[in-house]
């Protein structure tokens, strides 16, 4: 498994528990259980763009590809990065 088959498969786990398309994934890399991935996405949409709360997902999953585990470890308004909402 490499980090490109695991950030579609991390993508598609990400679409399939939130309901939600991710828009990016911004960490992939493995880890001692297997592969730790960082997904983005929209979690609550807004009139206007720059008012969109985006969500970070971390999946964790074994070396074959199996979800292990997730965990939504951060909520934030939309190109505010230091910017941060309860989880």
């Amino acid at each position: 498994m490499n980090a490109l088959k695991i950030s579609a498969i991390a993508r598609e786990g990400v679409a399939a528990i939130t309901g939600h398309q991710p828009e990016l994934v911004s960490r992939c890399e493995p880890s001692e259980r297997g592969w730790q991935v960082q997904v983005e996405l929209i979690d609550t949409k807004a009139r206007i763009t720059e008012n969109d709360v985006m969500a970070s997902y971390q999946l964790n999953f074994d070396a074959r590809g199996k979800l292990l585990s997730y965990e939504r470890t951060r909520r934030y308004p939309r190109g505010k990065n230091g910017g941060t909402f309860a989880a």
